[in-house]
């Protein structure tokens, strides 16, 4: 197994780091299929400053020559704090042999899903896992747990006095439907009307929130009959009145989100000689194992809380 998988001189260079963390990072599902915005290049905690139309350009005349000028623009300062992780894996080659053989023979898994050579093989696996710890992080990540944690969603809009709140309720198949229709009513109407038009408005719920919801609309008849007219199923696909409801990571169950993709902001530096990924193979007698070595900087942040609905029982 040793001369298997022999990768004594293999160490991932910057020129190659990008591929991985870029494959962590941007992997994952809710960056992929764009249902948060990442902002590249942010190498330490960085002030974004961002604007905004609010108000009316259009006002009566009165015909008589007067000059009211209207503000249309709103700033936001906001600073995305950034905090740097490390990754310090040690693995015996005999379990990364078969957790490939395993990920390969998972069900409607595909040989070409995952690279021939082992090493590559190894590092596709751990960016798959990484992408998955970070989209838990963005929503759950917490400083006032760990001084070294960035806040994410729950944390910012708890704090929050800005964002749109709703006393929530524990959610079961028989009220989910209507709950939520109480967040899709929060929405502030410049923020449904253009995300409504861009398909950038989303309802974030957890995976056991969107289970309640589909068998709520499951009707009597057979799995692909709904029940009600205001939402639609397509595949894995939920919407309520053509707004997705996304299932995610890290999100209580009795907590909702309604917010655009283009206001949730994940930061993070691809560009930095220092984020590079080391894989090695130990010194005998522990030569049967591997090491794999690295680190990447990431960060979150909300610039307009005030458009944000934030659904939960702690409300």
């Amino acid at each position: 197994m040793g001369n298997m998988y022999n990768i004594s001189s293999l160490t991932y260079q910057p020129s190659s780091n990008m591929d991985w963390f870029t494959k962590a990072i941007f992997g994952g599902k809710l960056i992929e299929k764009g249902k948060i915005t990442p902002v590249i290049g942010i190498k330490e905690s960085t002030m974004l400053n961002l604007i905004d139309l609010t108000g009316n350009i259009l006002q009566p005349d009165g015909s008589d020559c007067s000059w009211t000028p209207n503000q249309v623009t709103r700033l936001s300062e906001k600073e995305m704090k950034i905090k740097t992780y490390k990754i310090n894996l040690e693995q015996c080659i005999d379990d990364l042999e078969r957790k490939r053989t395993v990920w390969m023979l998972s069900p409607g898994a595909r040989n070409q899903e995952l690279p021939a050579n082992l090493e590559d093989a190894t590092m596709t696996i751990l960016a798959a896992e990484l992408s998955s710890e970070i989209e838990a992080k963005i929503f759950k990540g917490d400083s006032s747990a760990d001084a070294n944690d960035f806040d994410g969603v729950i944390k910012v809009l708890t704090d929050s006095t800005q964002a749109v709140k709703i006393a929530g309720v524990a959610l079961t198949k028989e009220n989910v439907l209507a709950e939520i229709e109480k967040v899709f009513s929060a929405v502030p109407e410049d923020v449904l009307a253009i995300g409504l038009q861009e398909g950038s408005l989303n309802i974030y719920v957890s995976y056991a929130t969107l289970l309640k919801v589909k068998m709520a609309l499951g009707g009597i008849f057979g799995s692909n009959v709904v029940v009600s007219p205001n939402f639609t199923v397509e595949g894995d696909v939920v919407r309520y009145m053509g707004v997705e409801v996304v299932p995610v990571k890290g999100l209580t169950d009795d907590a909702m989100i309604a917010a655009d993709a283009r206001n949730f902001l994940v930061g993070t530096d691809l560009v930095n000689d220092l984020e590079e990924i080391r894989i090695g193979q130990k010194a005998a007698p522990e030569d049967n194992k591997i090491f794999i070595d690295g680190r990447l900087r990431l960060g979150f942040a909300i610039p307009f809380e005030d458009e944000v609905v934030f659904y939960s029982s702690d409300n």
